[in-house]
């Protein structure tokens, strides 16, 4: 129910009726109960007299539109293939919807377009109207639906109870509990009336493992919110007695009755708010206790707090949820269904960075989205600077430009990670480390020129607070560094090989993809082959002729089965606190969202997979439409709160996903070789996102220009693509041992 915005009567000063008073109980909601006489008019109520001159209406049936009562629901759900079928997956509010919905769905709905909607109780309806007037204060036009519908907000037992919890008058509202469909064991009223706190002994009844009864938990929540108060108000031998006396009997967790007690040595009232998280008698705690109670109450005697602005937002949030290419709006509506329009989606190359001379494998952002990096199989890192142009009429364009090369390495590059300051960038080719001063675009000198690597590196994350920096590699090591590149510790996480990892936002875990590495041996030797893929088949790995320990031939070890799986370590004490079952799919490469709930796996057989870590790890969606079968393709989250997500594919394309939906809402055309990574920039509203391919460039996307600079964008782009090709066509004839177009970074 509302919050009263009149009351009869008055409370004490400081805000506390003792349980023991048995003033009259206030008007709830601003009136009188329609069963008693209007002997006064309450503060925004109708005299008497006028409510008489009300004429009562009576429609025929129970419906509010009675045309509707031979309404059937149409479950359409359409698919890629035309038929029926649902997703169960469960997006982050926590809302169930389903896939497919689409602009042809939504003309089907019934209810759209002057369709039958769903019946609806009119009884329900009205009651909710009343309750959402007396919301606002609407207490006159409350008062005449009252008496034209016939219908009440509440019964009398109801107004009187939603009355004692808000004046504090705790034995008026624990002995209206029955009138309310809560009853109350007889043993526990005797109890209750029998107590005593000077023998200082208490029958604590403590409640098991079981589940406790309505009137327990009821009980339990009026003592605790009187308990509360009387420490506010400084009695603690009151307080005591309640602890002992009523507590203590309905309680089900005795540690729950350890942390009550210890409230008993706060100092003052702001050591108990703060403690107890509590804003005290005259905040919102007795108005959060009726709501916790209205849990017990059937919804036809109490109807649940604000219930209408409740149903209100559950419609904004699934329109939202159904929303393609949603953003936030400065303004919602009742009026009009919530649809956003897909013309602010990046979804046009803007820039086409042409600086590399072989496939381009990784990209990465700078914390604060003013830099790129990009990096492949050229052994060179480009660094572009994001240029910001205000626009005339508000809003912002993009530009880009090179700002660093950094050409010292001698492998192609395989990872990279940004210090969270962003002025150290760290670097990966096969098993060496190079640390960079972004600004000057020189190489830190490292304190050991040799490598703790004796395999490839797979990849590389600072902890958030820029203090160390991770590495994973194939040789089944996580080993940590300090800001300079010195070695801080390592683990052996064999036979894990940590295939790429992320790290939480608080710093505390790891989640990795991982392979265990199920080796059999006939000695004690183990040869080094950590980075060999099998195949599907167990396999040989080393030569048979090599010699065992006792001058015979030694057999080679041997691959088992390989499982892939997601695991959550804990830095502190790196223990695996939590993982998947074998996902049967081959993983290769992950990505957390900005909240650090949810991770993206992307895997061959063409699919990505939606993964929750908190509370624990959940699997919640895949997505499919891309192409990813032999190449080492990365994803990524987009757009503010994480609501797109983003692919390369072997086919050219970037994909791109939103929600729960399992097919793709955009299938952005450019590059001509495989799409090996996309990057969304951190600054999540400025929407723009970077992709990276085979064809040795990287494009930048924005949303669509107005038609005069989408025309002079589109004669820009089309001229950087022909130099390009005219760059990769000399290349490619220059030099012989480069391999075909479509050649990505292998697995």
């Amino acid at each position: 129910m509302g919050h009263p915005l009149h009351t009869n009567g008055s409370s004490p000063s400081n805000g506390l009726v003792s349980h023991d008073s048995e003033a009259g109980p206030s008007s709830s909601n601003g009136h009188a109960s329609s069963s008693s006489s209007h002997t006064t008019v309450q503060p925004g109520s109708l005299p008497s007299h006028v409510l008489s001159a009300v004429q009562p209406v009576q429609p025929t049936g129970t419906l509010m539109y009675e045309d509707d009562r031979d309404w059937q629901e149409q479950h359409v759900t359409l698919t890629e293939h035309g038929k029926d079928g649902t997703d169960d997956g469960m997006d982050e509010d926590g809302l169930q919807l389903k896939a497919g919905i689409s602009s042809r769905r939504m003309t089907e709905r019934p209810g759209i377009g002057g369709g039958k909607r769903m019946p609806v109780e009119r009884e329900e309806a009205v009651r909710l109207m009343l309750q959402g007037l007396r919301d606002i204060g609407y207490h006159q036009a409350a008062d005449v639906l009252e008496v034209e519908s016939g219908f009440q907000l509440s019964t009398t037992h109801a107004q009187d109870f939603q009355s004692a919890i808000l004046g504090g008058r705790w034995s008026e509202a624990f002995a209206l509990l029955p009138e309310l469909g809560i009853p109350i064991p007889p043993a526990q009223e005797a109890e209750s009336s029998g107590s005593s706190i000077a023998s200082g002994k208490t029958k604590a009844t403590t409640l098991g493992k079981g589940t406790s009864s309505l009137s327990d938990q009821a009980s339990f929540l009026i003592a605790q919110q009187k308990y509360l108060e009387y420490l506010e108000i400084g009695q603690q031998k009151k307080a005591l007695g309640v602890l002992r006396g009523e507590l203590a009997r309905v309680a089900k967790d005795q540690d729950v009755l350890h942390t009550l007690s210890g409230f008993m040595m706060c100092l003052d009232k702001a050591d108990l708010y703060e403690r107890a998280m509590w804003d005290g008698a005259q905040g919102a705690s007795r108005r959060q206790l009726l709501e916790h109670l209205q849990a017990f109450i059937s919804p036809q005697i109490m109807v649940p707090s604000r219930r209408l602005a409740t149903l209100f937002d559950q419609a904004r949030r699934h329109q939202q949820l159904s929303c393609l290419y949603h953003e936030e709006p400065d303004t919602i509506s009742l009026y009009n269904d919530h649809r956003c329009e897909s013309g602010q989606f990046p979804s046009v190359t803007t820039h086409v960075l042409a600086d590399h001379t072989d496939e381009v494998w990784r990209i990465e952002w700078s914390p604060d989205g003013l830099f790129l990096a990009s990096a492949g199989k050229d052994k060179t890192v480009v660094i572009w600077q994001l240029k910001i142009t205000p626009k005339e009429g508000g809003g912002s364009q993009y530009s880009v430009a090179p700002f660093q090369q950094l050409k010292e390495h001698t492998d192609p590059v395989e990872a990279m990670a940004w210090s969270p300051d962003g002025n150290t960038l760290i670097t990966a080719a096969d098993k060496n480390i190079y640390i960079w001063d972004v600004k000057t675009g020189s190489l830190k000198p490292r304190p050991s020129a040799s490598s703790q690597h004796s395999d490839t590196i797979s990849a590389i994350q600072w902890l958030p607070d820029g203090s160390e920096f991770i590495v994973s590699s194939m040789d089944c090591k996580v080993v940590f560094y300090d800001l300079t590149g010195h070695l801080l510790r390592q683990w052996s996480a064999f036979p894990l090989q940590l295939n790429d990892f992320v790290i939480t936002p608080d710093g505390k875990r790891i989640v990795a993809i991982t392979t265990p590495l199920k080796r059999v041996s006939h000695n004690d030797k183990l040869k080094q082959s950590m980075s060999a893929r099998p195949s599907d088949e167990s396999e040989t790995i080393g030569p048979v002729t090599n010699i065992g320990p006792n001058g015979g031939p030694m057999a080679p070890f041997q691959y088992a089965t390989m499982e892939h799986s997601i695991a959550i370590i804990r830095i502190a004490d790196h223990e695996i606190i939590d993982w998947s079952q074998d996902l049967r799919c081959e993983t290769t490469s992950i990505k957390i969202s900005s909240d650090g709930k949810k991770v993206i796996v992307s895997c061959t057989p063409d699919e990505i997979q939606v993964w929750s870590i908190d509370p624990a790890l959940r699997y919640l969606r895949k997505h499919s439409g891309h192409v990813q079968g032999h190449f080492l393709i990365r994803s990524c989250f987009g757009a503010p709160k994480n609501r797109f997500i983003l692919s390369g594919s072997e086919d050219g394309h970037v994909y791109v996903w939103q929600g729960s939906s399992p097919n793709p809402i955009e299938v952005l055309s450019g590059h001509t070789g495989v799409v090996n990574s996309v990057a969304w920039n951190p600054v999540a509203v400025r929407r723009i996102f970077a992709s990276c391919s085979d064809d040795m460039t990287i494009r930048i996307w924005q949303p669509p220009l107005n038609l005069d600079e989408l025309n002079a964008a589109a004669m820009g782009v089309e001229d950087d693509v022909a130099e390009t090709e005219d760059q990769g066509t000399s290349q490619r004839d220059g030099d012989e041992t480069r391999a075909g177009e479509d050649e990505g970074m292998i697995l």
